[in-house]
């Protein structure tokens, strides 16, 4: 009876608290996702901005929204609250919308996606240390799979959601932007009503001090879990280069290019629950290292695909790859980092994944640009290679402080 009980499994006993944390998770990716390519073609075709400004665009937003994901992580170990953190960030992801529909030049553009981007960074890390908080310590891994399952439900379901509404007002920008407004909305109401932040004991009195010195105290399992992200991460460059490869080399019609996004988002959303809730059973790290080997096989069937179809299975394996390792290296940096620096690890994280992502995908540019794209998935795959051989190498360190 036990085994047939997994839905009574996520419905009690993972806490309500992770529960609001992921619905408020996809609305607002909802909301950020139907105006997400929007704002591009907004861009391009109404303020007849160059590709290349948009680029740069996408480049200074990007960089802040990782820049304030590590500060906000930070913050929220000095004041011992997560919450607070996460409304601010999700209030203005919600007031950059109605500003993006009132936008009509390029400087007001870049401001609205600042603000928005500055949001989604500023409620990200308090948002997994508040989840590392609240998930009772054996089903951990179950926890961020359902956080990260939801989020990629929001992003699937706002792209949606958005060729909805461009279809329906004849393609009015003003149109998407202001009910792109409404999920941001209905989240701030679900973090602010459902979203329990229990204030133990033990983390009243003193703040802790900011201080440089902090990030020796994150941990040595931690540091060496950034080791073995960066080569991984250098391998994992933007999904558009799949749309590129697809439409520009096998024929894909534009028009089905955001099928590539919900192909593997859809994969990510299946994988990502049952990955975390079987990583509580039979540890991290080899589910981590399956999921290095299932990129490399994804990198390898795109740069070596002779048709479509060899495309769209890397594709599908793309989106297992993703649902297996997102979740995953949440969950161990949770388990490693000590519970008062939890902020502050996440924003760390994150920050290592902004730099190595921005580095992979100008990297992977460039390459396409000299020698196709097929070229940047086989040096995408050489990168997921080291990334396999450091974490089989680790494998026994990084063990020793699994739940």
């Amino acid at each position: 009876m036990r085994d047939l009980g997994f839905f009574k499994h996520m419905l009690h006993a993972i806490p309500g608290t992770v529960w609001a944390v992921g619905v408020s998770s996809l609305l607002i990716n909802t909301a950020t996702s139907a105006s997400f390519t929007g704002v591009a073609l907004y861009l391009k075709t109404i303020c007849g901005v160059s590709v290349g400004m948009i680029g740069c665009l996408e480049a200074i937003v990007e960089a802040i929204a990782y820049a304030t994901r590590m500060f906000s992580g930070v913050i929220s170990d000095y004041f011992k609250r997560r919450k607070p953190l996460m409304i601010l960030g999700f209030v203005m992801i919600a007031i950059s919308k109605p500003l993006l529909a009132m936008s009509r030049m390029y400087v007001t553009v870049l401001v609205a996606r600042g603000i928005d981007r500055i949001g989604n960074g500023m409620q990200a890390s308090p948002r997994d240390a508040l989840i590392s908080d609240a998930a009772p310590r054996d089903i951990k891994g179950a926890c961020f799979g359902l956080r990260q399952s939801l989020a990629v439900i929001g992003s699937t379901l706002g792209g949606v959601c958005g060729v909805i509404v461009m279809k329906l007002s004849s393609n009015n920008f003003a149109t998407l932007f202001t009910i792109s407004t409404i999920p941001a909305i209905i989240a701030i109401a679900t973090l602010i009503m459902f979203v329990k932040e229990e204030k133990r004991p033990q983390e009243r009195g003193e703040r802790r001090k900011i201080r440089l010195r902090d990030l020796r105290l994150l941990g040595k399992h931690f540091w060496m879990l950034m080791v073995v992200v960066t080569p991984f991460m250098l391998g994992r460059f933007s999904e558009v280069f799949i749309s590129l490869h697809a439409c520009g080399n096998f024929g894909l019609d534009i028009a089905y290019g955001t099928s590539i996004t919900v192909i593997y988002n859809l994969m990510s959303t299946a994988v990502s629950y049952p990955i975390g809730k079987l990583s509580d059973r039979i540890g991290r790290v080899r589910l981590l290292l399956i999921g290095f080997v299932i990129l490399l096989l994804a990198h390898l069937s795109m740069g070596f695909a002779v048709n479509l179809h060899m495309v769209l299975f890397g594709t599908v394996l793309w989106g297992c790859q993703r649902g297996i390792a997102d979740g995953l290296i949440a969950t161990m940096v949770s388990d490693y980092v000590p519970k008062d620096l939890r902020g502050t690890g996440f924003g760390v994280y994150y920050f290592v994944v902004s730099l190595t992502t921005a580095m992979a995908s100008a990297t992977a540019g460039a390459v396409s640009q000299l020698c196709g794209e097929a070229y940047a998935f086989i040096m995408g795959a050489c990168c997921c290679g080291v990334a396999g051989a450091v974490l089989y190498a680790l494998r026994g360190f990084l063990r020793t402080t699994e739940s």
